[in-house]
């Protein structure tokens, strides 16, 4: 497996591979690698000649072979990209199998996927003869680091209590990440230091309140209310495994406060050891304060569960979403 640094080293010096396999669950990253890749291989991004794609759920190993054996016009390089490699049917992948074991060097063979069947003989001989890079998501732990990586590279800093803001409200999502830096970095203008009232002028709302209005509303048994948000974010577009990430989250987040609460740790150190900003610490304790050690573990069970259930083939998740959050408000622990 090659890293996504060794990856970009190499075509930064024209070293470019034959055969590339990008897959995992960051579209981001792995659309900005897709593009780097192109940037490197073809010299003109408009070479319809030498740029040749195909989809996993249409195309067939006769397409995708004719288009990689045959040599670039008028380039050094050619480029056959799938996309959807995953759905590649079986029969399909054990025909590109002896492709593998003498490419076409002067073409640069591409597949984008989200996973792959690591079972299957095509991906354990291409991780051993290609460059294989997953991209994996972005870990909440992680989040604020690459933020401020992000925003050092723009000659931008950020105070703690922006970023934590600024982290809470985006969630993981890099397109959200990057697409809401981008905007507070014009909003901000000359200026080298985003703080708090700049998150709350430019990045969107609606959500983080949300996810906090549902967690106050579980806390204080309001099933309809409760509901009543959840219906609100599925309608604006949020997928239910995402809203029970940020359930998650929140009630992580939750957890922590009430048990520095509880250490009596004072209002600012709460903050900063829980990751959140100093001025939500007072609602947090106030929502903390209806939860025992018990039921805090107890929601993370059911968090778990509804998780796997979500997963699951055939799962309706926004009624598994409903059922948890009832769950929640109507017993808590019970």
């Amino acid at each position: 497996m090659t890293s996504p640094e060794d990856l970009y080293r190499q075509l930064r010096f024209s070293q470019i591979p034959s055969l590339i396999l990008l897959f995992g669950q960051e579209p981001f990253l792995i659309q900005r690698a897709v593009q780097t890749v192109r940037e490197a291989v073809l010299v003109n991004e408009d070479d319809a000649f030498n740029d040749h794609q195909f989809n996993g759920k249409e195309a067939t190993s006769s397409q995708i072979l004719e288009a990689a054996l045959t040599f670039p016009v008028f380039a050094e390089k050619k480029l056959v990209t799938v996309k959807d490699a995953h759905l590649l049917p079986a029969t399909e992948l054990d025909q590109l199998v002896e492709y593998l074991n003498a490419p076409v060097s002067e073409t640069c063979l591409l597949l984008v996927a989200e996973k792959i069947d690591a079972r299957r003989k095509f991906f354990q001989l291409f991780k051993k003869i290609g460059t294989t890079v997953e991209f994996k998501p972005l870990a909440e732990k992680n989040q604020p680091q690459y933020v401020r990586q992000i925003l050092e590279h723009n000659n931008v800093k950020i105070s703690e209590d922006a970023l934590a803001l600024f982290c809470g409200m985006t969630g993981g999502s890099l397109h959200e990440i990057h697409a809401e830096l981008e905007k507070l970095i014009n909003y901000i203008g000359t200026s080298q230091v985003i703080d708090v009232k700049d998150i709350q002028a430019v990045v969107s709302r609606g959500r983080a309140e949300n996810i906090f209005e549902l967690g106050r509303a579980v806390g204080q048994g309001h099933s309809a209310q409760a509901l009543t948000l959840v219906w609100s974010l599925t309608a604006s577009g949020e997928a239910p495994l995402k809203i029970l990430s940020m359930l998650v989250r929140h009630f992580r987040q939750l957890w922590k406060v009430r048990e520095l609460q509880v250490k009596k740790y004072p209002r600012k150190d709460i903050a900063r050891l829980a990751g959140v900003p100093f001025f939500v610490v007072d609602g947090l304790i106030q929502q903390g304060k209806r939860f025992s050690r018990r039921d805090f573990v107890r929601m993370f069970e059911m968090f778990i569960e509804t998780d796997l259930a979500m997963k699951s083939s055939g799962a309706d998740s926004e009624s598994l979403l409903d059922r948890l959050v009832l769950k929640l408000a109507q017993g808590r622990a019970k």
